[in-house]
């Protein structure tokens, strides 16, 4: 009887030392934490590092609370091409610039689409009337709302466009080339000469501008 009384009271003291080091553990992890905080609410990062985690849970909620000064509607007066004056209500919209979130403003008229066409192929020639476009691949009657356009790859064919067909009349009724590349509208056709043999997307679009009251043609194309 005796012995087991010791062996009892042994293993007694070995759960009691376990028992203080897992207190002391525990005390040792709590004082660390608050430690850190306190470390990490001197140099102001505590807040930085929840609006991280806020901003990673809801993208959407950040990107629209960034724009919730900007008004949803404002209108803007234009005189059109008959000398009227027309106030037009513009939308509140949030798209990408150089992948950052922008707000701009939109009419909410719409703008009536005759052909909305994408090609792909290269330029073939170039002179101070037109340019000739071989085309390999093509997407026709495109949606302008779309951000995705599926191409389908044709038997090469030429397309011809002359360059008097892309100057129109802005609000002004100032007569503006309407050819870009790479976003940046030509001064000459010469400017397009570097660019005879590389593959390029070309935007030939037209549309029936309600300001104007007149069609709008654009050309864009796009080195791959």
């Amino acid at each position: 009887m005796l012995c087991k009384s010791k062996k009892k009271n042994s293993d007694d003291e070995i759960a009691g030392i376990a028992m203080k080091k897992r207190i002391f553990i525990n005390i040792f992890v709590v004082l660390s934490l608050i430690i850190l905080v306190l470390v990490l609410i001197k140099i102001g990062m505590v807040g930085r590092v929840l609006d991280a985690i806020s901003d990673s849970l809801n993208p959407d909620q950040q990107i629209s609370g960034e724009f919730d000064d900007y008004p949803e509607y404002i209108y803007e007066t234009f005189v059109d091409s008959e000398g009227d004056e027309i106030s037009v209500k513009m939308e509140k919209k949030i798209g990408t610039l150089d992948g950052e979130e922008v707000v701009f403003y939109e009419d909410t008229i719409g703008t009536e689409v005759i052909y909305y066409n994408f090609y792909k192929g290269f330029i073939k020639e170039v002179d101070n009337e037109k340019m000739v476009f071989t085309v390999q691949e093509e997407c026709l009657n495109a949606d302008p709302e779309d951000s995705f356009y599926e191409y389908i790859e044709v038997e090469e064919y030429e397309r011809v466009y002359y360059f008097s067909d892309y100057i129109n009349k802005n609000i002004n009724g100032v007569l503006e080339n309407t050819v870009f590349i790479n976003t940046q509208a030509i001064e000459y056709p010469s400017d397009l000469i570097p660019f005879i043999g590389k593959k390029i997307r070309l935007q030939d679009s037209k549309f029936n501008d309600w300001l104007t009251k007149s069609e709008y043609t654009c050309l864009d194309l796009y080195i791959n």
